[in-house]
Formats: structure tokens, C-alpha cells, sequence
């Protein structure tokens, strides 16, 4: 039987045990990681925590609806066994059975071409580094090749373990505030999701000085084989020296004939999908689903100037 769970009956110690033993394995859906960005995710449980789907929930103009959380990238049906088109329907018919408007992404493990609502794709980068550091960086770009030659002249060295702080400051500084989506609270849960990932070493930060003048500085996550590239800040000098191509490059080169895969965080926008994949980087899809006149509402009231 699947159940609806409320944030505080949610069995946080089950919860976790079944996201890490699940055959699609997330640090998204981990409850320390929902707590981090989203105070009051719900879920759905297939008895006893055999199979679960988290869910976030808001409300406006007196809806309630599912929506995607900052830096999350999706929900979906996370189990011991892989999840079938079936169990995926099942859930789903549960969900949408108490709400009627959602907008939320799927895990790319479960199947949901059956599903009858609207369908956006959408897509991340990664690369597999399984090969040597001389075959992956035969696949860089020429621009990539180019950059990093610039960066070769520039005496930069590579320091471990920033603060998350000084990390998220240099984003703000140099990215951030050119963006409207970003507003204060994110900025602190941002801080909160990248300790909490070092807390339970699944975190770490790599930054590119020189002359001891902080250059760019980048945050991955670490669960199951896999490198989550989360944020990251890179200065103007930093910029025109070809910083972050060779914070990029250093990374690569480090784990390189590995079991792991560099995840990007990807992007369906051009220009960001474009850089993530000069470095070699292929696209892998997932759906976003879609259901309610509550969302073309809101986009409508968003495009009035008050």
C-alpha cells in the first residue's frame, strides 16, 4: 500500500536506508539533503519504506501545489529493485490523487512515456572518467585546449577544502547578482546543502589561486560512483586567465581511470550545455511533468510590471 507521509511522521533513519540501497541512488532525495533546501518536503511510501517518492509542496492563491526546490533536480520513485512502468503509475495515481497542479522533474530511471499529463525534456551533462587523463583530454574542445594553454602561463595552483562560504560569496559577487531567481534565502540554504554534503562526506571544494588571489572556486557533491557539480564563482581575471578551465581540467586529471562520472548539474540552456560539453561531456534526458492552470496563472501575473 502507498501512503501519503507528512514531513513529521516521515521515518528519516528507514528513509535514507532505502535511498541508499535503491538501485538509483540519489543524493537529492536524501532526507538530510530535502531538510537543507525544502523545510517541509511530504512523500510517498510503499509500506514499510520498500519504495519511496519525495515530493515538495507550496501553496498559492489558495492552491497547493508540487513544485522543483532549488538545487534539486528531480524527484521520482527510488527502490531496492529497479523501478518498473507499473510501480511508477502506481505511484503517480497516488499523487496526483491529492494534488491536482505540479511541476516537478523524474528521475531518468523511471519510465513515464505512459504517464498522461505534459512533458517537457530536459537535460544534464556527464562524463565518464573510466579512461586515461591523455584519452579524455583528447575530447576537450579546441577552445578548452586553447584556454587551458593560457592557463598553463599563469603559475596557478589548486587548493582543496574552501570554506562553502567563501564559495557562495564568490558566486554572488560575480554571477549571482545578475540574477533575479536568486534572492537571500537561497544564498543561505546554498550554504546549508554544501555543509551539510561535507558533514556527511559527500561534499567537497576545489578552488584556483594565484599569487594567493582567489581565481574560481567550485563545489561537488559525491554519491553513488557519481560527481554532482553544484556551484561554483570564478572572478573577471579569473575569467579572461582561463580559470575555470583549469579548475576543470584538475579535477578531471585527478579521477581520471576511475569508476566515477563527472555530472555536470547540466543545463538545456545553449551556451551553459555548450561549455560542459567541450570538456566531452554527453547529454542524458530526463522529463519534466506538468499538470494545472495554477503555473500558467502565475506565469501570467509574472509578466504584469507592479
Amino acid at each position: 500500500m502507498i501512503r501519503h507521509v507528512l514531513h513529521t511522521a516521515i521515518d528519516k533513519h528507514k528513509w535514507d536506508l532505502c535511498i541508499s540501497q535503491s538501485t538509483n541512488e540519489s543524493i537529492f532525495v536524501y532526507s538530510w539533503y530535502l531538510d537543507a533546501v525544502c523545510e517541509n518536503w511530504e512523500a510517498f511510501v510503499l509500506n514499510e519504506y520498500e519504495a519511496v517518492f519525495p515530493i515538495a509542496v507550496k501553496s498559492k492563491y489558495g492552491f497547493s501545489y508540487i513544485y522543483q526546490p532549488f538545487f534539486t533536480r528531480y524527484f521520482g520513485v527510488f527502490s531496492k529493485t529497479p523501478s518498473s512502468p507499473e510501480l511508477v503509475q502506481l505511484f503517480f495515481s497516488s499523487i496526483s490523487a491529492s494534488y491536482k497542479q505540479f511541476q516537478f522533474c523524474l528521475h531518468e530511471s523511471n519510465e513515464a512515456m505512459k504517464l498522461s499529463v505534459s512533458k517537457v525534456v530536459k537535460q544534464f551533462q556527464y562524463l565518464e572518467l573510466s579512461s586515461s587523463y591523455e584519452n579524455l583530454q583528447n575530447s576537450y574542445s579546441k577552445n578548452v585546449k586553447r584556454n587551458l594553454k593560457k592557463a598553463m602561463q599563469q603559475n596557478f595552483y589548486v587548493s582543496k577544502n574552501i570554506a562553502a562560504e567563501e564559495i557562495v560569496e564568490l558566486f554572488k559577487r560575480t554571477k549571482g547578482n545578475d540574477l533575479e531567481i536568486f534572492h537571500s534565502e537561497h544564498y543561505q540554504s546554498l550554504i546549508r546543502l554544501m555543509n551539510s554534503c561535507l558533514i556527511h562526506n559527500m561534499g567537497l571544494s576545489i578552488a584556483v589561486y594565484k599569487d594567493e588571489t582567489l581565481q574560481a572556486a567550485s563545489f561537488f557533491m559525491k554519491c553513488n560512483n557519481r560527481f554532482i557539480y553544484l556551484k561554483s564563482g570564478i572572478t573577471e581575471s579569473g575569467k579572461d586567465r582561463g580559470a575555470m578551465h583549469w579548475l576543470m581540467d584538475s579535477f578531471i586529471k585527478e579521477h581520471s581511470e576511475s569508476n566515477y562520472v563527472l555530472d555536470f548539474g547540466g543545463s538545456t540552456v545553449e551556451s551553459v550545455a555548450r561549455f560542459y560539453k567541450s570538456f566531452g561531456a554527453k547529454d542524458c534526458v530526463y522529463l519534466e511533468l506538468k499538470q494545472g492552470s495554477l503555473f500558467k496563472l502565475m506565469k501570467w501575473f509574472k509578466s504584469f510590471k507592479f
